[in-house]
């Protein structure tokens, strides 16, 4: 009996979806949330928390610095939790500069994030992370070469992991995440039982020894800005949460939340156990006040250190790969490194242009002084991202009904803060490499810019290239849909 019209409809209907190739949506409100807590909470609460107290010089103006900082960070996830709803797209700030200013803005953006900033924080995690493990394993020969060694195992191990599957990726972001809590949670009830049994130290100084200066006032609060930062980075996975609307705005509330009540108890515990020149001296403050209080278990700090690190370097490396992709979806790199393979449904070229950029600064680069001189470009476009909310209001997305809506002075003051987060490191500590290196770079992305963007110059045998990366990798361009286009 031959197949009707009407069935052959359907089998091409269903052969059609069969064929789509696209990210699956697979991570939940757990999910989204631990990759909020985690990109946020890396090794610095363990090893270097610091800065503010030195800066503030006082006990009770550190504890201020950090609230201000905790409704800062508050303020941020909220105007994120409206775009991220407004915009169901996954790319997160790159998305964002792309649909407000255009090309020229987005390619500067993602030129710096892909092959600069984002691999160069993955070598300095792993490089913590494999500083760390030596400490607490047994080993012979030159330390700095066992180092590199277990950066660049740790970082192609994060990566398959992440290849094989998201679900895969937000199984470690999970349960790194919840080690990291544990870590901190155990320091908590630690100082909170030497504070009940009287041990305060200088916990109740209150603003004795507040620093008068406003340059050190300012660095203070530049400090615990940028400590609890990064938790937008849920945006850039919108295509793969469920039910985003909802999961986002909860995810980046929720973990926002915890990460600031976790930091401020984590300083007051530092604080009941050491001096404020023991924090300060230190070099790895966690690892001190776990000599002081926790004995032969001490050695969990380490760990801890180990654990955080590898977790937060792969919720970068699944987060920052997806804004790789959505650049290279939209013509703005190489279309190649938007290519998703087919069996495992992850963006594995981007991916593996991020594991190559990270491997190359690890085995050649002296990658954290060209971190510092453009991380201060950071703050501009960050600048852009709430001026883009703000446009979106009333002009390309004036007509969409908002799910979340922030009140429009909070982008006006989030503008306002990042201008003075980017004339802060200029103005306490002027450095003309800011310029060289920052300049340098603008005049470089441009010239990129304009020969392969705005003049469209091929590559000979690049299409040859892309077809020899999808028979050995399976990788097929993504199905593009109206949620994406």
């Amino acid at each position: 009996m031959k197949p009707s019209v009407e069935d052959m409809s359907k089998m091409k209907e269903n052969s059609s979806v069969k064929e789509k190739v696209e990210l699956k949506r697979e991570l939940g409100l757990i999910g989204a949330t631990s990759i909020v807590i985690g990109s946020i909470i890396g090794s610095g609460i363990f090893i270097s928390p610091k800065g503010v107290l030195e800066a503030s010089g006082s006990v009770a103006l550190c504890m201020i610095v950090w609230v201000i900082a905790g409704i800062i960070a508050l303020c941020d996830a909220l105007c994120y939790a409206e775009l991220g709803t407004l915009i169901p797209k996954s790319g997160g700030t790159y998305t964002y500069l792309f649909l407000g200013f255009g090309k020229f803005v987005s390619f500067l953006y993602i030129i710096q994030a892909t092959f600069i900033i984002t691999p160069g924080v993955f070598v300095v995690f792993m490089l913590t992370f494999a500083k760390y493990l030596v400490s607490v394993i047994p080993t012979c020969g030159s330390p700095e070469l066992l180092e590199k060694f277990l950066a660049a195992a740790g970082l192609i191990t994060l990566y398959l992991v992440n290849c094989f599957g998201t679900r895969y990726g937000a199984h470690v972001s999970i349960i790194t995440t919840f080690c990291k809590l544990l870590a901190l949670a155990v320091i908590i009830v630690t100082g909170l039982v030497a504070i009940a049994q009287g041990t305060t130290n200088e916990l109740g100084t209150g603003f004795s020894g507040t620093s008068r200066q406003p340059a050190s006032l300012a660095l203070a609060l530049y400090s615990a800005i940028w400590a609890t930062s990064g938790g937008d980075d849920v945006t850039r996975v919108v295509e793969e949460i469920k039910n985003p609307t909802k999961s986002i705005p909860r995810a980046l509330i929720f973990g926002i939340l915890v990460v600031v009540v976790m930091y401020i108890l984590t300083n007051i515990a530092y604080i009941a156990v050491m001096t404020k020149t023991e924090m300060i001296g230190t070099r790895a403050v966690a690892v001190l006040f776990a000599q002081r209080t926790l004995g032969p278990a001490a050695g969990i700090i380490p760990m801890a250190v180990v654990i955080s690190t590898l977790g937060t370097t792969s919720i970068s490396l699944l987060s920052s790969s997806r804004m790789t992709y959505a650049a290279a979806r939209d013509g703005i790199l190489p279309d190649l490194l938007s290519y998703i393979q087919v069996d495992w449904l992850t963006p594995v070229s981007s991916m593996t242009t991020l594991l190559s950029m990270s491997l190359l600064w690890l085995a050649f680069g002296e990658i954290g002084s060209i971190i510092n001189y453009l991380g201060f470009l950071g703050t501009i476009f960050k600048i852009a991202i709430y001026v883009a909310l703000i446009k979106f209001r009333y002009r390309s997305f004036n007509h969409v009904k908002r799910i979340v809506k922030v009140p429009l002075l909070m982008p006006v003051l989030m503008i306002l803060m990042n201008i003075y987060l980017f004339l802060a490191p200029l103005i306490i500590e002027p450095q003309i490499e800011y310029v060289y290196v920052g300049g340098g770079f603008i005049v470089c992305a441009t010239l990129l810019y304009l020969v392969f963007i705005h003049f469209h110059f091929k590559v000979p045998f690049y299409d040859n290239c892309v077809t020899v990366a999808q028979l050995v990798f399976r990788l097929s361009p993504p199905f593009r849909n109206a949620d994406t286009d």
